[in-house]
């Protein structure tokens, strides 16, 4: 009886829970781009066999957790404006609960200022998840959250000779599912990635992830042992074939907290009209 209960309340939080990582910063992401309309592409791959509990510890060692996600992304750039809208297409299986979904996702729309500054690169933006994506209450997998985010973010880049950072602060504000009543707890998102110029084409670098969320809610109340953590290192490669800028990414989760931990890979194209 124990046992089962212990599933039951895991089925509860995953169900309301989000999945997908959040956009690795990639190269070049606040830099202040020139004036004109930017298609963009990322192929991502991400598989995790392991779930942990609150206290980042092994719930489940066999997962088999896969999610397979192509997103096609539209940018234009102003001389000191950007306007953007995000499209994701994805399928995602787990094998614990023999569940699948394939779907478009939830679409983001997004817009940010570069701040006056010269010697850095500082980009102010706000971007809303709309809750477009297929979802059941029911099932543990699904596509779409069924709820709408804001999310303010603060995008960094400064090159400092063949070195760059590029970096991102992000909070997502979390409203409530519909269908479940329940509020996912807001996240406090820290991205970075240090660069090194080999050539004017090709740049490499290790990369940094952290995430932390607030608690869910039920009834504006705390749900116990609801807090996620993660944070994943990997490393990125950028390398140009004009007109075509292509990034590959690479990140593991080195600790998670209520969250799956696996290995995320990640092809992203850039294309300017």
């Amino acid at each position: 009886m124990k046992q089962k209960l212990v599933v039951l309340i895991f089925l509860f939080a995953i169900i309301v829970s989000n999945f997908s990582l959040v956009w690795a910063v990639n190269f070049y992401d606040g830099v202040r781009a020139g004036k004109g309309l930017y298609f963009l592409t990322y192929t991502s791959y991400y598989y995790a066999d392991k779930r942990t509990d609150a206290n980042a510890d092994t719930l489940y060692s066999d997962y088999d957790y896969k999610k397979i996600e192509q997103i096609f992304r539209i940018c234009y750039y102003t001389t000191d404006a950007m306007f953007t809208i995000v499209l994701p297409i994805t399928k995602v299986t787990c094998g614990f609960f023999d569940q699948k979904a394939s779907a478009v996702g939830d679409i983001i729309i997004g817009a940010g200022r570069f701040l006056p500054t010269k010697k850095i690169d500082i980009l102010p933006s706000i971007f809303v998840k709309l809750p477009t994506g297929e979802y059941e209450s029911a099932k543990a997998i699904n596509v779409g959250t069924n709820q709408y985010d804001i999310r303010p973010t603060i995008f960094i880049y400064k090159g400092l000779g063949r070195f760059s950072i590029d970096a991102s602060f992000r909070y997502f504000i979390r409203l409530e599912n519909q269908s479940t009543g329940i509020r996912p707890g807001n996240e406090w998102h820290l991205q970075g990635l240090l660069g090194f110029a080999i050539t004017e084409r090709l740049k490499v670098g290790p990369s940094l992830n952290w995430m932390i969320s607030e608690p869910q809610k039920k009834e504006s109340k705390n749900i116990a042992n609801t807090k996620r953590e993660s944070v994943s290192a990997g490393f990125d490669i950028y390398f140009r074939i004009p007109p075509i800028g292509i990034t590959v990414t690479w990140l593991s989760d080195v600790y998670a907290k209520n969250l799956t931990k696996g290995d995320f890979f990640q092809i992203k194209t850039c294309y300017k009209f």
